[in-house]
């Protein structure tokens, strides 16, 4: 009964709903990392970039989704090769999206054993077949950490120093990313000890247009 206020019961599933719905707002909301999961995934090109600036190279990106079953985030392929070049990758990488509890969104990104042996992967996905997540190996404080934006947009990527990097006598990198449904723009550098930029665009990132998926083919 309530006599001038809440009963005992009451009083606990107000406490409950108050700690589920805080915990609830501290991740990432699903629909966060579905939405990031989508504009991530397809195929992708710089080539109108590289049209109008010199300074940036035809490079062709794609993306698929991969281990669908299972539920420690959503898992990805990616390949990356100069337009003119498509059999001869020049990365090839697993990403791993996850949720974090301070409501970012995580991107590790694991390198392969054997990416010859992937080559072409993303469109014959059967070559991953042997492939798995205890075979793969991430670098160390290179994660991409992105925080989802007002405009729709993910804008992140890694933090401080912590990506070691021994590229042209580098000793970290870094990486700024924005990810939106239409393209995704990376600016990837390396610095030495003194932080001096020594690869690396100067003119800012790689902008990645996303193109438009091709119609199924008629039965």
């Amino acid at each position: 009964m309530l006599s001038g206020g809440f009963s005992d019961s009451m009083r606990i599933l107000l406490f409950l709903v108050a700690f589920i719905s805080c915990n609830t707002r501290s991740f990432a909301a699903p629909s966060d990392l579905e939405r990031l999961a989508s504009c991530l995934t397809g195929d992708f090109s710089t080539a109108e970039q590289a049209r109008g600036d010199k300074n940036f190279r035809d490079i062709t990106l794609h993306v698929i989704p991969i281990w669908s079953d299972r539920t420690d985030g959503r898992w990805f392929y990616s390949e990356q090769s100069l337009t003119g070049l498509p059999d001869h990758p020049y990365r090839q990488r697993i990403y791993q999206l996850t949720a974090r509890p301070d409501a970012t969104l995580e991107l590790r990104l694991f390198d392969l054993p054997d990416p010859v042996a992937m080559t072409g992967a993303w469109k014959d996905p059967s070559l991953l077949a042997k492939l798995t997540p205890a075979s793969l190996d991430a670098p160390a404080g290179c994660a991409l950490i992105l925080r989802p934006q007002p405009d729709g947009s993910f804008k992140g990527g890694t933090e401080g120093k912590s990506c070691p990097n021994s590229l042209h006598g580098a000793t970290y990198a870094t990486t700024e990313i924005v990810i939106d449904a239409q393209q995704t723009v990376t600016w990837e550098r390396g610095f030495n000890a003194s932080d001096v930029r020594v690869w690396g665009s100067a003119q800012g990132g790689y902008i990645f247009r996303k193109l438009a998926e091709k119609p199924a083919p008629t039965p």
